[in-house]
């Protein structure tokens, strides 16, 4: 697998830290995919609710919440993915393999996805422009579609390859 000298620099950090975070990648992940989506919904019920100040404040402060929370869970999803163990791909059949480097790939775009999403959001925050909410809110919208098409990616390797699971005799 190739991976970016970034990514590997990652990888070997946290290969030789005392901590094994890629342990916690399976929990992670269903944070990394509610959140996001609950942020996406507060958000398309605050461009709805525009008009009311006090019902729209509400939603927007919950969207904004939300959307932080769900950076730093899709950051922590991330690096728990490249923390698990790479001899995993080696035990996965060869469509396995395609599978799990397409996940892997996804999850890194998704994670360069949401870096750029924010810095629209932290602008979008400043401005206050309709015109950029709603472009802030089309792209979580299209990157939310790859956040589960990515949960779909990860289903499918731990389900149809029994990537992570163990198996006991």
């Amino acid at each position: 697998m190739n991976l970016s000298s970034v990514e590997q620099s990652l990888y070997n950090f946290l290969q030789q830290s005392p901590f094994d975070i890629g342990f916690f990648h399976p929990y992670i992940v269903d944070f990394a995919i509610v959140v996001p989506l609950m942020a996406l919904f507060f958000h398309f019920i605050a461009v709805l609710t525009a008009g009311n100040e006090c019902t729209n404040k509400g939603y927007v402060n919950a969207a904004n919440l939300l959307f932080f929370a769900s950076f730093i869970l899709i950051v922590m999803a991330y690096l728990t993915g490249i923390a698990q163990d790479r001899h995993l791909r080696d035990l996965l059949p060869k469509l396995g393999q395609g599978t799990y480097d397409a996940h892997a790939k996804l999850g890194t775009y998704l994670a360069l996805g949401y870096a750029i999403l924010l810095l629209f959001k932290i602008i979008s925050m400043i401005v206050k422009k309709d015109a950029l909410r709603y472009v802030v809110g089309t792209l979580f919208f299209f990157l939310a579609l790859l956040l589960i098409y990515q949960d779909v990616i990860g289903i499918s390797l731990v389900y149809d390859y029994g990537a992570g699971v163990a198996i006991a005799e």
